[in-house]
C-alpha cells in the first residue's frame, strides 16, 4: 500500500497574548495509506481535532505548527502558498467539520453553497452544476429537493450529510472526518456512519475519523490512533485495539462501554444497582455533608397530550410532533423517555415546564393545570419543576462565572439574600462534587472541562429546591470517561434528595444505568412502555430492538471478526 499521507514529528502550539502557550499536539508521526480508513480517538482536549485541522492547512491562530512535516502524495503542505493550497484542495484533501449547522451558512440555500465551491476551484462545467449536486446529494441519501433549503430547514443528520456531499464535491483523495456524529441520535449515527463507509468503499477515497467515542471508530475504520495529551500513545488495527489494548489510556477508553440488554449493567466510577446497595451501609456519598432538599410530593400527569405544529412551508402538510401521549410521573419516580430525533422527546419537556401549549390533552404538576398558568404560576411552576441542559457549554454565559450563575435562581426562587444566597451556592458547589467550592466559584465557564460544565449546570437546576429535574440529553455532549460521573451524580441525587426525574436520551446505557421506568416514543408516539430493565432486555416493538442494535458495542464488534 503507497502512503498517501505521512506525519513526521509534526507539533502544534497555542499562543495567546499573555497567556502560557499549550502545546496541542506534541511531535506527532503517523502514515496513511492510500485508500486505507483510519480512526483517530481521544477524549476532549487530546489534541485530535487541533492534528485534523493541521494536516488540512485549515488551523487558524492562536494555533501555529512549530515544527514537523505533512507529506501529502510526497509533498510537504506546510509549505505551500495560498493559492498553491487552494488547488492543491480540488483532488487533494477535504475535511467534514464537527457541526453542519456551525459548516454551513444559514443565509444561503444549499444550492449556493455548492455554487461557492464550483466557483472557487473551476472544476465543474457552469452548464452540469445543477446535475453534479443532485448526483452528490443523491450519493449521501438525500432527496434533491435539500438543494433549495436553508440549513435551518434541515435536522442535524440531514446537515451533516450535506457536509459531506460538499467535502465529496472536491473530489478528493483524503476525507478528513471531524466527530460527524456528535450530538446525533444512535440511529442517526448509524445512518451517517453507514453512508460514510460505503463511500469510502465505493469513492475509493483515504479517510480518517476523528471522534471521542471508540464504539463507533471501531466499527467503522481498519486502523486506529488513539490520542493522549497532544501524542499518539497507541498505533494498531481495531482487532489488536479490541483483543491486546497496550496502553492504559485505551484500556479505560474500552471500560466504559456496556450493553444495555445485559443482566447487570456497570461501568467505572458507577456501579450496578446491587452493588449500590450493598455498599449503601458503609460508603459515605459526596453529597452527605450538603443540605438535604425537600421529597417531591406532587405528580406530574400528561393525559392524552399531542402538539401540532404549522406547515414549515406553504403546501407541505402540519407536522405532529407528539400524538396523544399518557403518562404520570410519580413522587420519586425516574422515567426514561426514550426516542431518536424527531421522535418527539424534548416537546413533551417543553409542554411539561410551560415553554409550549399543547394542542390537545391536558398537563397537570399537583393542582396547577400547566398549559393554563399565568406568568405567575409560572414562575411558581419553575421553582419545583427544573431542567438540565443537553450542551453544558452554550448553557452557561461564557462572561459570568460560576457564582454569579448560581446566585441568580438563587435570589430568584429562595429569597436569600447577601452571605446566605453566597453560602447556599457554596452548598450546591458541594453538593454537585466541585471542590474546593471557593475556588470553582471563581471561575469562568472556559476554565471548565465539560463535566464540570454540565456539574455547574446540575448545581443550578438545584437552586430553586425542585421536585422534579428534566435532564434533556445530560451526557450526550461529554467525553465517554466523564459520562459515569454525572450519571452518578444525577443518580445520588436522586435517590439522597427524592426528587422525581424525567430523563429525556437516545441513549439506552444512560437510561438502563439511571432510571427505573422507560417509555420509547417514535414518530410522536409511544410504542413500548414498562420496567427500564425489562424492556431493554426483552423488546418487543422493532422501534425499540432498531434502537438498541444502533448502540456502539465493542463486544460486538470483538465478536463480529472473530
Amino acid at each position: 500500500m503507497s502512503q498517501l499521507l505521512e506525519v513526521r514529528d509534526l507539533s502544534v502550539v497555542y499562543e495567546s497574548a499573555g497567556q502560557t502557550p499549550v502545546q496541542a499536539v506534541d511531535h506527532v508521526s503517523f502514515t496513511v495509506g492510500a485508500g486505507e480508513f483510519v480512526g483517530l480517538v481521544g477524549e476532549s482536549g487530546s489534541g485530535k481535532s487541533t492534528l485534523g485541522f493541521a494536516i488540512t492547512r485549515l488551523q487558524k491562530p492562536p494555533a501555529n505548527t512549530n515544527g514537523g512535516q505533512i507529506l501529502f502524495g510526497g509533498h510537504d503542505i506546510r509549505e505551500l502558498d495560498r493559492e498553491e493550497l487552494r488547488r492543491q484542495r480540488q483532488g487533494g484533501f477535504a475535511m467534514v467539520l464537527q457541526s453542519g449547522m456551525n459548516a454551513l451558512n444559514p443565509v444561503r440555500t444549499i444550492r449556493k453553497h455548492f455554487v461557492d465551491i464550483f466557483k472557487a476551484h473551476g472544476h465543474v462545467d457552469r452548464n452540469r452544476w445543477d446535475d453534479r449536486m443532485r448526483e452528490l446529494v443523491l450519493k449521501v441519501g438525500l432527496d434533491p429537493k435539500v438543494l433549495a433549503r436553508f440549513p435551518g430547514e434541515l435536522s442535524g443528520g440531514m446537515r451533516q450529510r450535506v457536509s459531506i456531499a460538499l467535502a465529496l464535491s472536491l473530489e478528493p483523495q483524503l476525507m478528513v472526518f471531524d466527530e460527524p456524529t456528535t450530538a446525533l441520535d444512535v440511529l442517526v449515527q448509524h445512518a451517517i456512519m453507514d453512508t460514510i463507509t460505503e463511500l469510502q468503499r465505493t469513492e475509493g477515497f483515504t479517510a480518517i475519523l476523528i471522534s471521542h467515542d471508540l464504539g463507533v471508530v471501531l466499527e467503522a475504520t481498519q486502523r486506529v490512533l488513539v490520542m493522549h495529551d497532544g501524542r499518539i500513545v497507541e498505533d494498531a488495527s481495531n482487532r489488536d485495539i479490541l483483543e491486546r489494548p497496550q496502553h492504559d489510556y485505551t484500556k479505560m477508553l474500552l471500560s466504559h462501554y456496556a450493553d444495555p440488554r445485559a443482566e447487570v449493567v456497570e461501568l467505572p466510577g458507577f456501579p450496578s444497582r446491587a452493588t449500590r446497595e450493598a455498599q449503601a451501609d458503609t460508603t459515605v456519598s459526596t453529597t452527605a455533608t450538603a443540605r438535604q432538599g425537600r421529597s417531591a410530593e406532587s405528580a406530574i400527569v400528561v393525559d392524552a397530550v399531542s402538539k401540532v405544529y404549522p406547515p414549515p412551508r406553504r403546501g407541505e402538510q402540519p407536522v405532529t410532533a407528539v400524538d396523544a401521549v399518557s403518562f404520570t410521573l410519580e413522587p420519586g419516580q425516574s422515567l426514561a423517555l426514550v426516542g431518536a430525533s424527531g421522535s418527539g422527546k424534548s416537546t413533551i419537556a417543553k409542554l411539561i415546564t410551560g415553554i409550549e401549549k399543547p394542542s390537545g390533552g391536558s398537563v397537570r404538576f399537583g393542582d396547577l393545570d400547566v398549559p393554563n398558568l399565568g406568568r405567575r404560576g409560572i414562575r411558581g411552576l419553575h421553582k419545583n419543576v427544573q431542567m438540565v441542559f443537553q450542551d453544558p457549554y452554550a448553557a452557561l454565559n461564557p462572561l459570568h462565572s460560576v457564582e454569579y450563575a448560581l446566585t441568580r435562581p438563587v435570589l430568584n426562587f429562595t429569597g436569600l439574600r447577601g452571605r446566605d444566597a453566597r453560602a447556599r451556592v457554596l452548598e450546591l458547589l458541594e453538593t454537585v462534587g466541585l471542590t474546593p467550592v471557593e475556588q470553582f466559584a471563581a471561575k469562568l465557564p472556559h476554565q471548565l472541562s465539560g463535566g464540570q460544565r454540565q456539574r455547574v449546570v446540575i448545581a443550578r437546576s438545584l437552586a430553586s429546591d425542585p421536585q422534579v429535574l428534566i435532564a434533556d440529553e445530560p451526557v450526550s455532549m461529554l467525553d465517554v470517561s466523564l459520562r459515569a460521573g454525572v450519571l452518578a451524580l444525577l443518580q445520588d441525587l436522586r435517590e439522597r434528595w427524592g426528587v422525581s426525574m424525567l430523563y429525556i436520551t437516545h441513549d439506552l446505557l444512560s437510561a438502563r444505568l439511571v432510571t427505573d421506568d422507560i417509555m420509547v416514543l417514535n414518530s410522536g408516539r409511544v410504542v413500548e412502555r414498562g420496567k427500564t430493565a425489562e424492556v431493554l432486555q426483552h423488546p418487543v416493538d422493532p422501534y425499540t430492538i432498531q434502537l438498541l442494535d444502533a448502540v456502539p458495542n465493542p463486544a460486538r464488534t470483538r465478536e463480529a471478526l472473530a
